[in-house]
């Protein structure tokens, strides 16, 4: 895989995910990371990204709106939704909208080395 893309807004839990990522054994070229949907988006309009992680509570645009801007793209990464909220409605929508995975916080190594195998797996499938 070549580039995954985290957007999180609290530091800490963002270099956290990037630390999984790291150690999840899938081999990641880059790793880039947002603090708000608005920056992510202007790099997935200049970036071809494989995998977003994304939070859906964030300053400037939430990662639904993201995600829904994201529709908009010929081509989308394929996204992990990352929450402290296990809401029903946000996961079903944000399902609807194409996501693959949504994780709740707190989320232990084993949540996010599983979901990044499993999409990489797909990416896998799809240039096949």
């Amino acid at each position: 895989m070549n580039t995954v893309l985290i957007v999180e807004d609290e530091k800490m839990i963002r270099q956290g995910i990037k630390s999984m990522i790291q150690r999840s054994g899938v081999p990641v070229q880059t790793i880039i990371e947002c603090s708000n949907g608005q920056m992510a988006l202007e790099v997935l309009q200049s970036q071809q990204i494989d995998v977003m992680f994304t939070d859906i509570r964030m300053p400037k645009m939430d990662g639904i709106t993201l995600v829904q801007e994201m529709q908009k793209f010929q081509r989308r990464p394929l996204t992990v939704v990352i929450s402290g909220y296990d809401d029903f409605s946000y996961a079903v929508e944000m399902l609807r909208m194409g996501v693959k995975e949504y994780l709740v916080k707190p989320i232990a190594v084993t949540d996010v080395s599983e979901s990044l195998h499993r999409v990489t797996e797909e990416i896998f499938q799809e240039k096949r």
